[in-house]
Formats: structure tokens, C-alpha cells, sequence
């Protein structure tokens, strides 16, 4: 790809695994490191990719939303993603999710096996 490293691009939600598959394709190291944020109401969001040398830890949070969970999504601690490390098949719907709470955050994503590996560094909630 000719977008490099701290290019900002706003990119639909539902286009993210699309657009992070084809970054993940053109490097040769992994994680690679994203800051991502809310862009409008439309579900357009700012993604940039940094620099990074960090790993992400195995383990983790399998991330996958139901139907039966949204009816669970006001007991969530929504600081519980933040602290491990997050499996889901669908980028897409683990960011749509966790812009609901967040405005802006700096993640690692990698692909691993059938499904992302996301870590979440760094978050800045919305304001209330």
C-alpha cells in the first residue's frame, strides 16, 4: 500500500476488517498499532496506524456480541476490555461496540489463528 505509518484515514466501521487486513497483509511484523477515534454519527471513525515494537500477551477475552448479550450490556465493565487482551472474529463489531464508550483509544491488533487479537493501551472515554 502506498499509505504509510501516521497517514490518517477515516474509514466506515463496517470497512474495518477490510482495511485492517490489508495493512496487516503489507507488514511483516506484528501487532501492529492503530489509534482509532469517532469521526460522526455516521459510523465513520479517524484510524491511524503508529509505530510500534510492543507484543500483545496470549490469553485473553473471547469477544463475540449476541443478541442474548446486549440484554447484559449494562452490568458490563466496559474497563474489562481494557486490561487483557481481546479475541473476536469480527473487528467491526468489537470497535462498534467499544466506540460506545470510548472517543479515541490506541490499540495492538494482529490476526491470530481465526480472529483478531486486540489490546486496548490507552482510552479516552466519552464524555458524559
Amino acid at each position: 500500500m502506498s499509505e504509510k505509518i501516521g497517514d490518517q484515514n477515516t474509514v466506515h466501521l463496517s470497512e474495518l476488517d477490510e482495511f485492517l487486513a490489508s495493512r496487516l497483509i503489507d507488514e511483516e511484523k506484528m501487532p501492529l498499532c492503530f489509534s482509532i477515534s469517532t469521526h460522526d454519527t455516521q459510523g465513520n471513525i479517524n484510524i491511524q496506524q503508529n509505530s510500534n515494537e510492543a507484543e500483545i500477551e496470549e490469553g485473553g477475552i473471547d469477544f463475540e456480541l449476541s443478541s442474548s448479550e446486549y440484554q447484559s450490556l449494562n452490568s458490563i465493565n466496559i474497563l474489562d476490555f481494557t486490561k487483557s487482551t481481546i479475541y473476536t472474529s469480527s473487528a467491526y463489531e468489537f470497535f462498534d461496540f467499544i466506540l460506545m464508550y470510548f472517543s479515541s483509544l490506541e490499540c495492538l491488533l494482529d490476526f491470530s489463528g481465526n480472529s483478531w487479537r486486540v489490546k486496548i493501551l490507552s482510552f479516552k472515554e466519552l464524555d458524559k
